[in-house]
């Protein structure tokens, strides 16, 4: 229990009926309160910016100025190769690259949309896809991987080798790569193992 006098310098000295409402005061809501502070200042104070800069995807900067973009460029101009006014001209190339595109085939994200743009021809684009492929507000492929890896390395399957581990796990996340059964068998048979395998013709 808090001692309770005149003057304290180093202790909180809050009034209180009993320990519960004690331990509130003194250390619960001080706590929320500095978690609600520390999220306000990470988040809420780079939103126009991250707003900003999803402009550079296909979908959005087809129909949108370069203005919706101008905040993230000014934020990460130290990061850009070019300036301002290249950047806007750059930006106009952009948008008629994917104009000339169908709304069916533009990629969806940052990381699929990075795969299609070159480095060459939109330097200062590449950058910012390659900026919001990995911010972590943008990017859930790593809360997936770790979902997946959850899923596969149960209490029964503890023992599980590293390699095969990682490869269920890589057939888990990528399901929409096609593998013909042609490739295993020349996997197998190229491996240097000697396998005794049933196989009917």
């Amino acid at each position: 229990m808090p001692r309770i006098c005149g003057r304290q310098k180093n202790r909180n000295n809050v009034p209180f009926k009993d320990i519960e409402e004690f331990y509130r005061r003194t250390i619960f809501i001080p706590y929320l309160d500095d978690l609600l502070c520390s999220l306000k200042q990470r988040f809420l104070s780079h939103k126009d910016t991250i707003k900003s800069l999803q402009y550079v995807l296909p979908s959005l900067a087809v129909d949108n100025p370069f203005s919706c973009l101008k905040p993230a460029v000014q934020f990460y101009e130290d990061d850009l190769p070019g300036y301002q006014d290249i950047i806007e001209a750059e930006f106009t190339l952009w948008q008629s690259k994917w104009k000339t595109v169908g709304p069916k085939f533009r990629p969806l994200n940052a990381i699929e949309t990075l795969t299609n743009c070159d480095s060459n021809m939109f330097p200062n684009m590449y950058q910012l896809l390659k900026l919001i492929s990995v911010l972590p507000v943008s990017t859930a492929t790593a809360e997936r991987s770790f979902s997946s890896l959850r899923r596969l390395k149960t209490y029964l399957r503890n023992s599980t080798s590293e390699s095969r581990l990682v490869g269920l796990a890589l057939l888990s996340i990528h399901r929409d790569i096609d593998i013909s059964d042609d490739q295993i068998l020349d996997k197998f048979a190229n491996s240097g193992k000697a396998r005794r395998l049933k196989l009917s013709l």
